[in-house]
């Protein structure tokens, strides 16, 4: 009997310059190693992956991934999400499934990305995967922390930088965050990114609510993460002091 062809997966870490809040977020230097190598050597230390790849729009951050010996291919300047991006370099990298980290996300758990790989398989051509975590109340109402609401089947209903679903009546409700890290297989990256972005990712700056907005299933996997994503300084400061002690 005819063994079936393994699936190739590729993971693509969409990198750009010119983050609003941090700019030069990438470059950033933590115990001697760049942010953004921080995230591409989980990745590689997952083993999850049969390709891995930093897409970026700046040469700065190509040749410092190169120095530190990973791959990084550019990108154009023009592109309104990270997905977006993930899909013009994914145009010459033969692959089945293409799996983007955002590249802000240093601590990304290792076990999880092996379980995230596995369940990539589960997908057709109008849905994609995603991961989520428990919120403290602190997340809840900080706008830099992305709110999910999931239904029964873990389903993403909504995605949000508001403290959703609201708790009435003063409840302390928590929910869960979005883990930076989505999941596509080929034809549904190419049926995303076919979508002109939408009137609620502009208004929260959210791209997986182009998904939900053209009707696009996003399944969520439901995992116990506690690590640190990078949007602010203060986000830096606590990675910082995590890594380095001080």
């Amino acid at each position: 009997m005819k063994v079936p062809e393994k699936k190739k997966i590729v993971c693509i870490i969409p990198a750009r310059y010119g983050s609003t809040r941090l700019p030069g977020k990438p470059l950033i230097q933590i115990k001697g190693v760049p942010l953004i190598m921080w995230t591409y050597r989980q990745a590689v230390e997952s083993q999850a992956f049969d390709a891995i790849y930093v897409a970026t729009d700046d040469t700065r951050i190509r040749d410092t991934v190169n120095t530190h010996g990973g791959e990084a291919l550019m990108t154009s300047p023009d592109h309104t999400s990270g997905t977006d991006r993930v899909h013009e370099a994914m145009q010459n990298i033969p692959g089945d499934y293409v799996v983007n980290i955002q590249g802000d996300e240093p601590q990304i758990p290792i076990d999880m990305l092996k379980v995230f790989a596995e369940d990539l398989e589960k997908l057709d051509n109008f849905s994609l995967l995603t991961c989520v975590t428990n919120a403290t109340i602190e997340d809840m109402h900080n706008s830099n922390v992305v709110k999910a609401v999931l239904n029964a089947r873990q389903e993403a209903l909504y995605f949000s930088r508001a403290p959703i679903p609201h708790g009435r009546d003063d409840t302390q409700y928590t929910g869960y965050k979005h883990i930076g890290i989505y999941g596509f297989s080929r034809e549904s990256l190419e049926k995303f990114c076919s979508f002109e972005q939408g009137r609620l990712e502009r208004v929260e700056k959210l791209e997986q609510l182009r998904a939900l907005e053209y009707g696009m299933t996003i399944h969520c996997l439901i995992n116990d993460y506690s690590g640190i994503g990078i949007d602010t300084k203060e986000d830096l400061d606590t990675f910082r002091l995590t890594v380095e002690g001080h």
